[in-house]
């Protein structure tokens, strides 16, 4: 887990920051498939990212966001935070409840299953608090193949995760314009966008590739061509270039 979180920090601001902690998640978990999706107040979910076309699941996907997810047992009752396995719940929807949608099959975790979805998976997932709502990031495999535990380890990257989320919904709602300054290779300038939007060295390592002290040599070159000897030197720079 400590590597899918170094991958989810380094992705933080850039577009593909809901695949790679999805997918982060789930290869640290041993799991193959996964969905985030965001629970907002008074708005309809929204979905940030899946891989169920790979097992021809999109269109359970899509009845999932936009009506079943409120058979979720793990939301239903008033949504916690914190990890679960969708085995340890089962519920008998009323005939009225998106009938239309769901399939009656007991051989399944919760009872049942939406219309389109894969049958037979076996679900452990994350509820947290990230950005402006709820983040159910969930990760599926099919049953069976061997036994489901690390839901502590699961659950002990709550807090990061969130913080994490936060950041990203931070870094994206304001991303810095690049310096334009002519002394500054293509490289030197990534890093100082990046600089500029938060990202600590090892973020940035990760984000292009690089090495850490390799990072930090790119640094040291950026602030001695721009005459500035620290980090809020660059910024008050970025803005009077503003």
């Amino acid at each position: 887990m400590p590597q899918a979180l170094s991958q989810i920090i380094g992705a933080m601001g850039a577009p593909e920051f809901p695949a790679v902690a999805a997918r982060a998640v789930a290869q640290a978990m041993d799991f193959e498939l996964a969905t985030i999706v965001v629970h907002r107040p008074g708005t309809a979910p929204a979905l940030l990212f899946d891989d169920f076309d790979a097992v021809g699941g999109r269109e359970g996907v899509r009845n999932y966001v936009a009506a079943t997810h409120r058979l979720n047992p793990m939301l239903a009752a008033g949504p916690r935070e914190g990890a679960f396995r969708a085995g340890d719940f089962a519920i008998r929807p009323e005939p009225a409840e998106d009938g239309a949608l769901i399939v009656r099959a007991p051989e399944e975790e919760l009872g049942f299953r939406t219309v389109g979805w894969p049958p037979g998976l076996e679900e452990v997932g994350l509820l947290f608090r990230g950005g402006d709502g709820l983040v159910e990031l969930a990760c599926y495999r099919p049953r069976g193949r061997r036994p489901t535990g690390r839901l502590g380890e699961l659950d002990a990257v709550r807090e990061p995760m969130a913080a994490a989320f936060r950041r990203h919904a931070e870094l994206s709602a304001a991303p810095a314009r690049p310096l334009a300054h002519p002394s500054l290779t293509t490289r030197e300038r990534e890093v100082a966008e990046l600089l500029l939007v938060g990202c600590g060295s090892e973020a940035i390592a990760l984000r292009l590739g690089i090495g850490r002290y390799t990072v930090k040599d790119h640094r040291k070159r950026i602030f001695r061509k721009l005459g500035v000897g620290s980090l809020a030197e660059l910024f008050a720079l970025h803005r009077r270039a503003a």
